[in-house]
């Protein structure tokens, strides 16, 4: 009883200070992966408060070795749910070090960060023995001791003086392991994850997750789908518009929703929405919100705004009517629709 009951006390601690802390306290074992012939590491799952999977991680306990000479790597290593690097974490009296012993900078984590997350660094062609050049020598009594001598092809992808460590850990992160995540995570997805990922602003989520959505359901994920053209990372706007259902485009409330994002996005997104726009009858209020933006546009987007607004003019409340009728045109070509459209 005497040791039951501390036990139960820490574990009770341990619990609220993790919810407290805001830390996932829901860890379960995901699958053991080999890192080398001799050392095979636990991958785990973490979830979130909500019981949703949020990352992978794994204790990291691996020697580096060059010429029989060893010091072992102590670090913490997380994936997002794909398998794509995330972070690494140390303790303060087991840091990453690179030649003579010396201490990363923060500039080397920063530069280490940025190479684990490169899946196709160059370094997935070279063997450990031939990323040094053997006719240049930098002597030292540590594993990364000849740093000075690494091959040039490789030099901006290795972090100057750790030669070795950024090897091992870059083929820890982005070797067999990432893709055995990315397999554990489709082993058990849901629709409940789908709908996570959406709302993520992972470039990575969010492009997998609108490849997953199925072609028959995309109605039930349009809110998402519509949220990703305008706060979609990168190339996932271009992927989110290809996603709308062709009978969504007549719904008014998609029209509405949609035109009414073309004050917040870029010159090339606007043209997408105005192009898918041309051959769709417009409601009324999406005629508003259109000749609203007008002011804004550019001349290449304005004369085929007020093309679409020809074809809808028919739509067009007597008040943005004369909104149009005030407006000046650039050039021949806008002043003519200006005037084909008001002609009623």
């Amino acid at each position: 009883m005497k040791i039951f009951i501390p036990a139960v006390f820490a574990m009770l601690f341990y619990m609220s200070f993790s919810q407290d802390k805001g830390l996932n306290p829901q860890v379960e074992k995901a699958f053991d992966a080999p890192i080398n012939d001799s050392t095979t590491i636990q991958i785990d799952l973490h979830y979130n408060r909500d019981r949703m999977p949020h990352q992978y991680g794994s204790h990291v306990i691996t020697p580096v070795c060059k010429d029989g000479q060893c010091y072992l790597m102590v670090i913490d290593i997380y994936w997002d749910l794909l398998g794509n690097f995330k972070k690494y974490e140390l303790k303060e009296d087991q840091p990453l070090t690179k030649f003579d012993h010396v201490p990363f900078s923060e500039a080397d984590h920063e530069k280490m960060r940025g190479i684990l997350s490169n899946q196709d660094s160059f370094l997935r062609f070279y063997a450990l023995d031939n990323l040094i050049d053997p006719n240049e020598k930098r002597d030292s009594d540590v594993v990364d001791g000849v740093s000075g001598a690494t091959h040039k092809s490789i030099q901006n992808e290795v972090v100057g003086g750790a030669v070795y460590s950024t090897y091992v850990l870059w083929h820890i992160v982005n070797g067999p392991i990432a893709k055995k995540i990315l397999d554990h995570t489709e082993s058990q997805f849901t629709e409940a994850m789908l709908l996570e990922l959406l709302r993520s602003d992972n470039y990575h989520y969010q492009y997998y997750a609108l490849n997953r959505i199925p072609e028959a359901d995309s109605q039930e994920y349009l809110p998402s789908i519509i949220r990703l053209i305008s706060d979609g990372i990168a190339y996932v706007p271009y992927f989110a518009i290809e996603k709308i259902p062709a009978g969504s485009w007549q719904s008014p409330a998609v029209q509405l929703q949609i035109i009414s994002l073309l004050d917040e996005l870029d010159f090339e997104m606007q043209n997408e929405i105005l192009n898918r726009t041309n051959s769709v009858t417009l409601h009324p209020d999406a005629c508003d919100v259109l000749i609203a933006s007008l002011p804004k546009l550019k001349d290449q987007q304005l004369v085929k705004a007020l093309r679409i607004l020809k074809q809808n003019k028919n739509s067009i409340r007597q008040e943005s009517m004369s909104k149009i009728a005030d407006m000046n045109g650039h050039n021949n070509e806008i002043s003519m629709l200006l005037s084909e459209i008001i002609q009623k």
